[in-house]
């Protein structure tokens, strides 16, 4: 019996904005972002939804809010399995001020990610690990359920890449824009079937943005 997830990222925040790494510092939506996130009610309008996952930050919080505004009896959990890579020294500082302090790490984000290390902070391949466990624990705990998590890119990208097959240590870019959905479901065997990633069709031009 197959588990269905649909993967949001969160809305935008002001340190989107300003080209900050936000790691697990806990930003809240911007309005920019909370007009974002209201895109998501008609999003799952008609789909049914049996459970809610969130990271605990808040602007994974507010923006699961909006994806089940109407619906009840929805369970929600809140998992620290799908938080954001902990990136250490490099969160709150700029593209510009992390290419310049640590550029083999900002490097290997953008093209290496398998080998991307936070300074003082985590391992990309950590954050495979323990986003591939959360989900193969959720799909165990609710057998044939429909699932929305909110999570965050760069956590969501290692999560996409094993679903797509591609194993820890040999991980592509997959970094989804902010208020879009990606559709996967496991079935009873813990394998895991991708039907899209990045879905922005509900999400107008001039709301579309992904950093």
């Amino acid at each position: 019996m197959k588990t269905t997830f649909y993967i949001v990222r969160h809305g935008t925040t002001p340190w989107n904005a300003q080209k900050r790494w936000q790691g697990q510092t806990d930003s809240p939506l911007s309005e920019f972002g909370l007009k974002q996130g209201a895109l998501l009610t008609g999003y799952f309008q008609d789909i049914p939804v049996d459970v809610g996952v969130s990271s605990p930050l808040q602007r994974a919080r507010q923006t699961l809010k909006f994806a089940l505004e109407g619906k009840e009896n929805v369970e929600i959990r809140i998992e620290e399995g799908v938080l954001e890579m902990n990136q250490g020294e490099a969160e709150g500082k700029t593209y510009e001020e992390i290419y310049a302090l640590y550029p083999e790490y900002a490097l290997n984000d953008a093209h290496e990610p398998s080998k991307a290390i936070a300074p003082g902070g985590e391992d990309a391949q950590n954050v495979y690990r323990r986003m591939r466990d959360t989900f193969l624990k959720l799909a165990k705990l609710y057998p044939g359920k429909t699932i929305v998590v909110v999570s965050h890119a760069f956590a969501i990208g290692t999560f996409l890449n094993f679903a797509k097959g591609n194993p820890s240590d040999k991980m592509v870019r997959m970094i989804p824009a902010n208020v879009s959905v990606s559709k996967c479901t496991i079935d009873e065997n813990g394998q895991p079937h991708l039907e899209y990633w990045d879905d922005t069709s509900h999400i107008p031009e001039e709301l579309v943005f992904n950093y």
